[in-house]
Order: structure tokens, then C-alpha cells, then sequence
């Protein structure tokens, strides 16, 4: 039984090796017919349970037709409709989910919560996001850049705007995969005491700090940034929209970085707030892409924590 909590607990092998099984099961859905039935019933007799207490609209659309179309079931776990936190412990609720579903994907705001999960469960347990982590949407992007220009290796990421959830996550990947991530931002929404420590224990040399973001993005390979304001998060003010605003990323920010850059989000995106309106349209963009391949990504998540390969 494998966890997938966050990637800097995954020993870089495996997450190459879930990568490149992303790889084989988005062929098979491209007319691989050989492939296409080795993966189309390979959940049959299983139920994977989401339990999310955020709102969400791609990592349950993308669970949920995963587990589908390899031939699983889903069973969706309401907050508001079971007895959790409403008189039955957390420990007990892990022994009835244990019984019943094969693996639980958790979409929570408190990450010591999903460790909870972890620690009193016996089947797999899927981390859909936390307000300091978002492993499957950085392992998409990866998978996504891989996809279109190969290998992440010793390339150069430019994260933009407020160090957040998922840049905690770049920050993982970064180590494990060992590509440079360069944060630009104002120092008041720059990287957490925690995760300096982490790049200051595991790797300095694969960080920077950029204030100014036209040299940050000179030579990037992959442009990426994020709302301003999480789900968990408080509004801003308008001096910290307008120091924000400088961070911006537009058409103009990201020709000065290589010709083929590759622009992404997570989605959903405040269009004209942290990136602009136009940048959508512009080829360099592949927010759909990186949608589509949560999917595929999900896939070998989920064929890795049931040990299927």
C-alpha cells in the first residue's frame, strides 16, 4: 500500500516511474488497443472515496473520470451527510472507510488532517490538496512539460506572484527532479520559514529569489503562477493587489524569456488580476492541457498506490 501525500516523501524513482505510467495510460486512450485493455478494467472491483471539504471542480472532475475509465467505481463522501467531527472520532471514521472503499482522496484545509488520515487508515490515502500542498496538480505539470519538451531535468522554472500551496509543491518537485525554480514576488508573499528550511536542508543551489521579474523570467523554460487569494486565504488589500500587480504575467513579461516557453495555471484563474487576459489565447499557454492530464497523471496515482505496478 503507497500513500501519495507530498513528493518530497516519494523517492524520485517512484515518481518517475508514475510519470512514465501517465505516459503508457494516456496512450492507451489514444487508440493503443493492446494497452487500452490492460488499463480499462484494471479498478474493476474497487471503490475510491473523495472526501472534500474545499470546493473543487477539476481534481474531482479528473478523480472521478479516472477511476472510471479504469473500471473502478467512486463513492462521494459529503462532509455535511456523515458523522465525522459530528460525534465519531476521526480514528473511527478511518475504520469504516477502511472497510468499505480501496483508496480515499482528501481535499482538506489543514495538512495535519490528512496525516491523520494516514496514520490510522489501512487503505491508500491521495492528498487532492491542502492549504500547504498540491502534489497532483505539480506532478500533472511536470508530466505536462515532459509531455512537450522532455525532460524537467536542469531546466528553469519561473513561479510568479504569492509563494502558496502549490509553489510548496514546485519546491518538492524541484528537489526530487532537480529543474531551478526561481520565485518572483514581493517579499511579503515570498516562500514560509518552512519552506526555506526545506530548500536550505535538501538542495540551496536549486533556488532563487528574483525581485525583479523581467530577469526573472530571462531563459525560463516553464512560466507558471496562481491566484492571489486561496480558498483559505483573507482578501487583499488594495496596496498588496497593486504590489501584486508588478508580478503580473502577460504576453510582454514572458518574451523575455526562451522562444518556447510554456505558460501555466492551475485554473481557476482571476484572468486580468494575476495573469492577463490575452495570455489564454497565446500558443505558449497550455492550461487545457495540464486540465486534461490530471486525469492521465490520477491514473498512474492511483495505479501506484494499489501497487499495480
Amino acid at each position: 500500500m503507497n500513500n501519495f501525500l507530498n513528493l518530497n516523501e516519494i523517492a524520485p524513482k517512484k515518481l518517475e516511474a508514475i510519470l512514465e505510467d501517465a505516459t503508457k495510460v494516456k496512450k492507451a486512450t489514444r487508440g493503443d488497443a493492446a494497452l487500452n485493455e490492460c488499463y480499462s478494467s484494471c479498478l474493476n472491483n474497487t471503490i475510491t472515496g473523495l472526501l472534500f471539504e474545499k470546493l473543487s471542480t477539476r481534481t474531482r472532475l479528473s478523480f472521478e473520470a479516472a477511476v472510471l475509465k479504469l473500471g473502478g467505481q467512486v463513492s462521494n463522501l459529503r462532509k455535511d451527510e456523515i458523522h465525522l467531527g459530528q460525534g465519531e472520532t476521526l480514528q473511527d471514521t478511518c475504520a469504516m472507510f477502511s472497510l468499505f472503499l480501496d483508496v480515499l482522496v482528501l481535499r482538506l484545509y489543514e495538512e495535519e488532517k490528512l496525516y491523520e488520515f494516514a496514520r490510522h487508515s489501512k487503505i491508500p490515502i491521495i492528498n487532492g490538496l491542502t492549504n500547504e500542498s498540491h502534489p497532483c496538480q505539480v506532478l500533472t505539470d511536470i508530466f505536462t512539460f515532459q509531455e512537450i519538451k522532455g525532460s524537467i531535468t536542469g531546466k528553469k522554472v519561473v513561479w510568479f506572484g504569492v509563494a502558496n500551496n502549490v509553489f510548496q509543491s514546485f519546491l518538492h518537485a524541484a528537489v526530487a527532479l532537480k529543474f531551478h525554480i526561481v520565485f518572483s514576488g514581493p517579499a511579503k508573499f515570498g516562500p514560509s520559514k518552512k519552506m526555506l528550511e526545506f530548500i536550505q536542508k535538501n538542495n540551496s543551489n536549486i533556488f532563487t529569489i528574483e525581485p525583479n521579474p523581467i530577469v526573472a523570467v530571462e531563459n525560463a523554460d516553464l512560466v507558471v503562477t496562481d491566484k492571489w487569494v486561496s480558498m483559505h486565504d483573507n482578501k487583499l488589500s488594495k496596496s498588496d493587489l497593486d504590489d501584486l500587480g508588478n508580478f503580473r504575467v502577460t504576453n510582454e513579461l514572458i518574451s523575455f524569456a526562451k522562444a518556447d516557453v510554456l505558460f501555466m495555471h492551475c485554473l481557476p484563474a482571476d484572468k486580468g488580476q494575476e495573469v492577463s487576459l490575452d495570455i489564454f489565447e497565446d500558443k505558449r499557454c497550455v492550461t487545457l492541457k495540464e486540465a486534461e492530464n490530471r486525469m492521465h497523471l490520477q491514473k498512474a496515482i492511483l495505479r501506484w498506490c494499489l501497487g499495480l505496478f
